[in-house]
């Protein structure tokens, strides 16, 4: 079931397990919830937990249609997929909790939060996003969308996303097209205007050498955190936090230690 837009409906089979790895502690510490980039999956977070210590329970989250769901179908509208990420993951949200997305996760974690604002449902204590464009502007590689597959994978491995290695065997280099294209889709799914603005606090991480995301592009997030906000510049690309992960881990270590005292 892809793309009807039924918010609160999970695919068949799919629960709480299949998002998560492992199930929360109840322990009280902070749970960060970590939503992976287009084309990405939930190892993408594989090292934060060591990163970032005994005081916050690392959880990424991850999406049909890769890695240990390969065979599973693709959500592609964000409406049903937050609708999802809500049912599944909501048990999990009764706690302080906090989410990190990057690129187009940071836009699903905006999303998600937005929807359980509008049900009056706990919130984050703060929104977490990295090389994530403010709600109101387009998502970044939307303009790929009518490249060949070649094409897109050169952008991709321009930017990090993708190994070189993968323009040496085609049906690879399908198949991992064809996942960015329909995460791509997810993207592109809702309407950026009229936005509400959230109740919580917002975090902003961009790369300072960042292709796909200008300076401004970052900052423009203020507009929509009122509650909020703080902008972390971090040398590098796209993917910044495996050029400078020793820059960027201080920052989220930070972001951390200001939640960390609300779930004790």
């Amino acid at each position: 079931m892809t793309g009807a837009g039924r918010e609160g409906v999970a695919p068949v089979g799919a629960g709480f397990e299949n998002y998560l790895a492992v199930s929360p502690p109840d322990d009280g510490r902070l749970r960060l919830f970590c939503f992976h980039h287009a084309g990405g999956g939930a190892t993408a977070y594989a090292s934060w937990q060591r990163e970032l210590g005994p005081d916050v329970v690392v959880l990424p989250v991850q999406l049909p249609g890769r890695e240990t769901r390969a065979r599973e179908p693709r959500i592609t509208d964000m409406a049903e997929l937050t609708g999802v990420l809500n049912r599944v993951l909501g048990p999990a949200l009764r706690a302080p909790f906090a989410f990190y997305g990057h690129s187009m996760g940071g836009a699903v974690a905006h999303n998600l939060t937005l929807s359980r604002q509008r049900r009056g449902e706990r919130l984050p204590e703060r929104l977490l996003v990295g090389a994530c464009p403010a709600p109101h502007l387009p998502a970044v590689l939307a303009s790929t969308k009518a490249m060949s597959d070649e094409e897109m994978a050169r952008v991709l491995i321009g930017i990090g996303g993708m190994s070189e290695m993968m323009l040496r065997y085609p049906d690879w280099l399908t198949a991992a097209t064809d996942q960015v294209r329909d995460d791509l889709r997810v993207c592109t799914s809702y309407e950026r205007t009229d936005l509400p603005r959230l109740a919580c606090p917002v975090e902003v991480f961009s790369g300072t050498d960042d292709p796909l995301l200008p300076a401004g592009d970052a900052a423009a997030w203020e507009s929509h955190a009122p509650a909020g906000y703080r902008l972390h510049r971090v040398p590098g690309g796209h993917f910044f936090f495996r050029e400078s992960p020793e820059e960027f881990f201080r920052a989220l270590r930070g972001a951390v230690a200001r939640m960390a005292t609300v779930a004790r």
